[in-house]
């Protein structure tokens, strides 16, 4: 039996500025560090907030929202929803600042209430889904 001493690498087929294809075999890492092919800009992935039926009023309509920017915490995700739809704000927090009690916070699956409330951390591809407490009897 004999041991393979091969590094792993990349092969990319590239096109070259003359419109012919060409192949570069790259090392793990490394095609990140050329220039020559670093992406020209910047990509952002957005957070994303699903907004429920009853607070739509408040979003033009709108069911989805997409923030651009890069928040760390639940608090600073509100924040920028807040000054895309400042209405919807006193609808979800209390006069304190604090989430109201009727209005459950999920980012992913994890309920906020347990995973640190509104210093909870998010990223950018967050999706931060906000639920109001459903109420009532069973009809007895």
């Amino acid at each position: 039996m004999r041991a393979s001493c091969e590094r792993p690498q990349w092969i990319l087929r590239l096109e070259s500025r003359t419109g012919q294809p060409a192949v570069k075999v790259f090392l793990p890492g490394e095609i990140f560090r050329r220039k020559d092919i670093a992406p020209k800009e910047s990509m952002t992935v957005p957070l994303t907030f699903h907004i429920p039926g009853p607070l739509r009023d408040f979003t033009g309509g709108r069911g989805k929202i997409e923030i651009d920017r890069q928040p760390s915490t639940l608090a600073d995700a509100l924040q920028f929803l807040w000054e895309l739809h400042p209405g919807v704000r006193d609808r979800i927090s209390t006069e304190q600042g604090q989430i109201r009690e009727h209005i459950n916070i999920f980012i992913g699956t994890e309920d906020v209430r347990y995973t640190g409330g509104l210093t909870s951390p998010v990223s950018a591809h967050s999706e931060v889904w906000i639920v109001p407490s459903i109420t009532g009897d069973a009809g007895n």
